[in-house]
């Protein structure tokens, strides 16, 4: 650990006094309430419902209904990951509103924003082990859509309970279980999965094997494998993406053991392994002038975790976890000097957190609280030489957090939360070129929120928060050539980002028998407002390109879900609609990153007797003319797809599905926003999958 040991052991104090003085108060004051009543703790927690009903626990880290959370959070499931024929996070939150990809076509080239805030003011969590690597024109997502159980995405600040890098929201993502797969009885199974894809004449597979024993008490493991491999990639009207194509392969293997009822614990491996021929910058197109790579990805993913309780959950429910996540870029020049350039990225954390459920007087309280370590370490070369724009560095953070969920009455629920950070980073190449070898600072996130219930059907909700984000290794330590007599200029005096008032107001309506029998109407408003300060941008002329705080910046808008499902006809349809507006306040100029205005819709009408589900999606996007200056607009463009799944009754024992679907059906050619390559053209897609 690098950060200053007395401050480390300050945080850590300030912690442990909170877990000591929640658990003594709680203590006494459940001596002299007794239990608490079932109805204090109702607004907390319900049973899950589908949809905007689903249970999620990004916001608060704790389990709430989506229209019961005061954060606003969308949640896809494997089903609908299923129904997507996913071959990318992308593709996987295409219909999340706020969410896009500026990354283009290439899969390894990913770069998610939220609300118009990308880079690492988005915190990436795979099984709650952070994905810290990010380098604009490499991409910062690297994992296999196959492994994935559910991915849930946070809007807005979490930094009350994620700490730096949840600046602007929050994706988490889940791997798959056995138990997953299992059916009551059953103690050994095996999954198979076929896939095509037409833009790329991708062919994949995949197979899982999964089982548990009453040995120990209870054992259970799962072990899977994907393999990728797929040409260049076919855009809209038909021109083709050279140097697109890709090889991958990925594992995931877990093991869990129960010895009791309220103890778990978990061990998993996940890997991958990508390879393929593209530009350096691999979210542009290649050229005669751009650079061409033999290039490997491959991340490797470590995680041991325990859960335990007591026996009625009310004052233990312990959640604990330890991580190492490597990633490794190795790209190898084609055609010129053949130099090989590696970088490594090193993340590794722990987390301990627990939560208590207690009563004082009539007020229910969920307190959670615990302490959170990470440490990133960057690594890389220039051929024989360290690479000066992936400059050789180490950070190491400590955080202390506690939150209050409360339920006041059965209308009223608050959420009160306050996080502690410190942090610190350093370069051994300071010396070199020019710079202190040491930054550090620190950080206080609290946030305050409120459900209130104007009736059986309508809720109102309100939040505050503030949050911050670390200035990354490369905006600090930077330095060499950018592009001909361009040169990076380091700038360790960066301060942290900080969002300095975070607003949100919501409304949200859900009820059964709207207009039919069986029947379900959900309904999701949110407006917001955010303010910044010591935004970092990058600052280019034309002979120097460097990083600074450029002092204040801001974003509202507006996004509206709705989900629609009558049962006994099988119908249901999805609305997601956004509306975004950033401005750099300073220069009194557009922010950049800040997608137009967006509505998707989707249309699905499942036909039982025959085991069918259909669906048809279309997504319209307004044109982006709001631009800072020197960056391109963005034409308006509308992009329909269509998809069908069949399990046929007769094979149910077999597990045998089959999902067709054709994206972007009218071969559109089009760009999102912020990137410079179209999109993918038709994509004609069919899996086939079974178990035994």
């Amino acid at each position: 650990m690098i950060a200053r040991a007395f401050n480390r052991k300050q945080a850590v104090a300030f912690a442990a006094g909170v877990l000591m003085s929640s658990f003594a108060a709680g203590q006494a004051q459940e001596a002299k309430d007794g239990e608490v009543a079932d109805d204090v703790l109702a607004p907390i927690s319900f049973a899950p419902a589908g949809n905007l009903e689903s249970m999620v626990i990004i916001g608060t880290r704790t389990s709430r209904r989506l229209l019961d959370s005061i954060d606003t959070i969308s949640r896809v499931d494997e089903s609908e990951i299923e129904k997507l024929q996913s071959q990318s996070l992308a593709e996987v939150l295409r219909n999340v509103p706020g969410v896009e990809f500026s990354s283009g076509p290439r899969a390894i080239a990913q770069e998610p924003t939220i609300r118009g805030l990308g880079g690492q003011r988005v915190l990436i969590t795979v099984d709650g082990a952070r994905q810290n690597f990010d380098s604009g024109h490499k991409g910062r997502v690297f994992v296999e859509t196959e492994m994935l159980k559910a991915v849930e995405v946070q809007r807005g600040a979490g930094s009350a309970v994620y700490g730096s890098g949840a600046l602007g929201g929050v994706i988490a993502m889940t791997t798959k279980d056995g138990s997953d797969y299992l059916a009551p009885g059953e103690s050994f199974g095996a999954r198979v999965k076929a896939g095509y894809q037409g833009a790329s004449e991708e062919q994949s597979g995949t197979g899982i094997v999964y089982g548990r024993t009453d040995l120990a008490g209870g054992l259970d493991f799962m072990a899977s494998g994907t393999r990728r491999s797929s040409d260049d990639i076919r855009l809209g009207g038909g021109e083709t993406l050279d140097n697109s194509g890709a090889d991958s392969w990925a594992g995931l293997t877990k093991l869990g053991w129960t010895p009791g009822d309220e103890t778990r614990l978990n061990l998993s491996r996940q890997y991958l392994f990508s390879s393929g021929e593209v530009p350096a910058q691999a979210d542009a197109r290649a050229s005669a002038t751009a650079v061409l790579t033999d290039r490997e990805t491959e991340v490797t993913t470590d995680r041991l975790s325990l859960r335990h309780g007591d026996g009625g959950r009310r004052w233990l429910n312990l959640d604990t976890a330890i991580y190492s996540n490597r990633q490794t870029i190795r790209e190898k020049r084609i055609g010129t000097d053949g130099r090989l350039d590696i970088i490594d990225f090193d993340t590794r954390g722990a987390e301990l957190r627990n939560t208590s459920n207690f009563s004082t007087g009539r007020l229910g309280h969920r307190l959670t609280y615990g302490v959170e370590t990470f440490e990133d370490k960057m690594r890389s070369t220039r051929g024989d030489a360290a690479s000066t724009t992936f400059p050789d560095a180490d950070s190491a953070f400590v955080g202390a957090f506690i939150q209050d969920e409360v339920a006041v009455n059965d209308r009223l629920s608050l959420v009160l939360g306050l996080r502690y950070d410190e942090f610190e980073s350093e370069s051994d190449r300071g010396e070199e070129i020019g710079v202190d070898r040491e930054t550090s600072d620190s950080a206080w996130s609290p946030r305050a929120g409120l459900l209130y219930d104007l009736t059986d059907s309508v809720s109102l909700a309100l939040s505050y928060s503030e949050a911050f984000r670390a200035p990354a290794f490369q905006e600090l330590y930077i330095s060499g050539v950018h592009f001909g007599a361009n040169n990076f200029v380091p700038n360790p005096n960066l301060t942290s980002e900080t969002l300095t008032q975070g607003l949100e107001a919501g409304i949200r309506y859900s009820r059964p028998g709207v207009m039919f029998d069986g029947d379900q109407l959900a309904l999701r408003l949110t407006a917001f407002t955010n303010e910044y300060e010591d935004f970092i941008d990058s600052i280019v002329t034309t002979t120097i390109t460097t990083f600074d705080n450029i002092g204040e910046a801001s974003t509202y808008g507006s996004e509206l879900e709705v989900d629609y499902r009558h049962g006994p006809s099988g119908f249901a349809t999805s609305l997601a609609a956004s509306y975004l507006v950033g401005d750099n306040e300073t220069d009194d100029q557009p922010l950049s990153g800040i997608p137009g205005a967006s509505l998707k819709l989707t249309i699905e009408k499942a036909v039982d007797p025959w085991g069918l589900n259909l669906g048809w999606r279309s997504a319209f996007y307004q044109r982006q003319d709001r631009v800072a200056p020197g960056q391109p607009e963005t034409p308006g463009y509308a992009v329909h797809d269509i998809f069908a799944t069949w399990r046929p009754g007769a094979l149910e024992r077999f597990g045998l599905s089959m999902t067709l679907g054709v994206d972007n059906l009218f071969d559109n050619g089009y760009r999102t926003h912020l990137s410079s390559l179209p999109s993918a053209g038709r994509n004609v897609k069919m899996t086939l999958s079974g178990q035994l």
